[in-house]
């Protein structure tokens, strides 16, 4: 083919690859390596906006349709209008880009794009000359808004808005291990997110797209401005890093730029590439790290750890052994790189030991050790503040000043903000806790567990429209996570026939992800429902549902399910109904000595201040404390909880499991009336004494004992042995 002549294409898809260079006005262009060059400058183009470029150079100056360029550029795929309109937009802003522009694109109505090339078919535009006075005044108005604006910047403290951007997974050039590229675009995101001039999306939503996403789509679903998407390729100990930062409103590549060097030398691109990006959106970086100390490491090492922080993110419970082994090389290589022991702690308390409950267990303090070591290297590491409070005891005040450091450090963490609405929850400050929520969906709005987690939270309070609303709204485009959500919801709020239904659609999906878990679900419905027995297996599935305990324990069993603080909080819901039992069965001593070693009873300590967590186990407590003769204890126990009561009802909205639990403690004190009013508003809200802890039947419930003979209780009774009837016979019809 001859320079300047085009491109020889057909109909068929244009494979750049194949395509040879050509001119294009002073330009030449090289589809191969998606790239435009004018004497020395040189820019980078997306794979989809070369094409289109091919497409419209090779037919020049005629009209190119779009039903043509959606079979040459999209293989024929059903794609809008917008698709190929950001395309066109990106090219225009590519052609003014250069003096004179080398081409124009013509729009032709309802046809298609023209491409006329300035020097070819075409003559080049002629600039229109402004009057010399024109240009004189022109100019003065120039200089007096520019002085206008920076008097405006030094009254306003002059900081640009931050700017919205999405980190997209780099892509993996090379043959083997993706997670090495995922993990170098997952740090500069991540040191993006510490920047208060920008506004990142969180690494879950800008991992959720392919190796060839559609930027103006991406930007639509992340609200972002920028998206930054780049590729590694490692051969031995050499790597290079592509990055590309992209405007997302008309595909325009704002900086672009390839860097080459040692493993060694990667967390130096890393900041090359931040301070690029910065660069280019005028942002100052203010919290540029040093390229030494706790947080650096070699190369050797960091390609283990990035390895094994991908495996870690799968949360696949089968590999996290291979990610302990890897961080372990990781810090025989580097025992200073305090990631390593971060992540090491984390894959640690993630194993999956043929018996969940005794190998967590014996994996917690192990893993508190290693987080703790990674927090004497960096004490600053938020990563390693939430790590620790994971792996301490649930609600326990080492463990919520672990979360609130966590969220200190690194407030743009969507992470730091689930945990920091565990931390409210558990202190019973639930407005703050949806509040908590929501902020870590606008961070990473795409991740499970930010749905999930506001979805769940507004079903506990009895607003299944606005629940229902999140899961279709956040899970628009994944539809397994969005009916397991829904699901959920409806089995909150005692709707099991619908949460049956929903679960079924996904456990005939054949989703290696998800199917096992809708049919964990749909079991435990069978179970709730009294229509089977959940299987005999430890941990997972039946921790959703009641769990079947339907005698009090041997003594040794309990005693090995409280031998540590450990244990007993892995068996806090075992224990809980197991102390239940032990009550009806007139073992409240056992119980009573419990609460006087040091491990406490269900979590409770004897001189220790009550917290808003601990209010549902009050009840069984005081319970005990009473049978075995020491009423004074229980009392001050009680009158500890309604003080608790009183100040999460002042300050919060409650969830209706939060007024079924005041109902239990005032029945307890003896104050009927108040109960049943709790327990009537509990039901009211959606509350069907169904958790994990609740014994079968209400009237079975210790701290109801009082009201048995209560007509308003018996009617609560039968409305949820109604509801039980109605949903069993719904589920029933579903045939499934």
């Amino acid at each position: 083919m001859m320079a300047g002549a085009g491109p020889d294409t057909s109909a068929s898809r244009i494979d750049l690859a194949e395509t040879g260079d050509f001119d294009l006005g002073a330009l030449r262009v090289s589809p191969a390596h998606r790239e435009v060059r004018f004497n020395s400058e040189r820019r980078e183009l997306e794979p989809r906006v070369t094409q289109v470029l091919v497409a419209l150079a090779s037919a020049r100056p005629a009209v190119v349709s779009r039903e043509r360029l959606i079979d040459q550029c999209w293989e024929g795929r059903i794609v809008g209008d917008d698709s190929i309109r950001r395309c066109i937009v990106a090219l225009r802003h590519l052609a003014k880009e250069f003096s004179p522009e080398p081409f124009t694109i013509q729009t032709v109505s309802k046809v298609g794009y023209s491409l006329i090339e300035i020097g070819g078919d075409a003559p080049p535009k002629r600039e229109a000359r402004a009057p010399r006075t024109a240009l004189y005044v022109f100019g003065a108005f120039a200089l007096f808004a520019a002085l206008l604006g920076i008097a405006w910047a030094r009254f306003s403290g002059g900081a640009p808005e931050p700017a919205s951007i999405a980190v997209l997974s780099f892509r993996n050039l090379t043959t083997g291990d993706r997670y090495f590229a995922e993990g170098v675009g997952e740090e500069i995101l991540s040191q993006l997110s510490q920047e208060p001039r920008f506004r990142v999306a969180g690494r879950v939503s800008s991992s959720e797209f392919g190796d060839d996403p559609d930027i103006e789509q991406v930007a639509d679903r992340l609200n972002v401005e920028y998206v930054l998407e780049g590729s590694v390729r490692t051969q031995i100990d050499r790597v290079r890093v592509n990055a590309d930062l992209i405007r997302a409103s008309d595909g325009t590549r704002l900086w672009s730029d390839t860097y080459d060097g040692k493993l060694d030398d990667i967390f130096a691109i890393q900041q090359q590439i931040g301070r690029s990006i910065a660069g280019a959106l005028q942002r100052k970086l203010l919290h540029v790290a040093v390229l030494s100390g706790p947080l650096v490491t070699k190369g050797d090492a960091y390609k283990l750890y990035l390895t094994a922080r991908g495996l870690i993110r799968t949360r696949n419970r089968h590999v996290t052994s291979t990610a302990a082994n890897l961080l372990r090389d990781a810090i025989n290589e580097d025992p200073n790189y305090a990631p390593a022991w971060s992540s090491l702690a984390e894959a640690v308390s993630l194993e999956d030991p043929a018996d969940p409950e005794e190998g967590l267990i014996k994996a917690l303090p192990e893993a508190q050790e290693y987080a703790r070591h990674a927090l004497q290297l960096a004490p600053d590491l938020a990563d390693a503040h939430r790590t620790l409070a994971t792996v301490l005891i649930d609600g326990s005040p080492a463990a919520q000043a672990e979360f609130r450091r966590a969220a200190a450090l690194n407030p743009n963490s969507a992470e730091n903000m689930i945990a920091l609405g565990h931390v409210f929850a558990n202190e019973g400050k639930f407005d703050s806790e949806l509040a908590a929520y929501r902020r870590a969906a606008q961070l990473d709005p795409l991740w499970f567990r930010t749905t999930g987690a506001q979805g769940i939270a507004l079903a506990e309070r009895g607003r299944r429209h606005e629940a229902e609303a999140v899961a279709r709204t956040g899970f628009r485009n994944d539809i397994n996570n969005q009916h397991i959500l829904l699901g959920r919801i409806a089995w909150i709020l005692g709707d099991y026939s619908e949460a049956a239904r929903q679960w079924s659609i996904v456990s005939v999906a054949n989703s290696p992800r998800w199917s096992f878990r809708a049919k964990e679900d749909l079991q435990n419905t069978i179970a709730v429902l009294g229509l089977g027995k959940l299987p005999e297996q430890p941990g997972g599935m039946r921790r959703r549902s009641r769990l079947a305990i339907d005698s009090p324990p041997l003594a040794a069993l309990w005693q090995q399910h409280n031998r540590s603080a450990i244990a007993a909080d892995v068996y806090k819901e075992e224990n809980r109904v197991a102390a239940k039992q032990m009550l009806g069965a007139g073992e409240a001593r056992e119980l009573a000595a419990a609460y006087d070693r040091p491990i406490g009873l269900l979590g409770i300590h004897r001189g220790e201040q009550l917290r808003a967590d601990q209010l549902s186990s009050v009840p069984v407590v005081a319970l005990a404390m009473r049978s075995a003769g020491r009423s004074i204890e229980a009392d001050r126990l009680l009158q500890q909880a309604e003080e608790v009561l009183r100040g999460v009802y002042a300050h919060s909205t409650t969830p209706f499991w939060f007024d079924a639990d005041t109902a239990a403690i005032l029945a307890v004190e003896g104050r009927k009336g108040e109960a049943l009013a709790a327990l009537e508003r509990a039901a009211r809200r959606g509350w069907t004494h169904a958790g994990s802890s609740d014994l079968p039947d209400i009237a079975e419930e210790p701290a109801f004992r009082s009201l048995r003979g209560e007509p308003r209780f018996q009617q609560i009774r039968a409305n949820l042995a109604a509801q039980h009837a109605r949903e069993r016979a719904e589920f029933l019809q579903l045939r499934l």
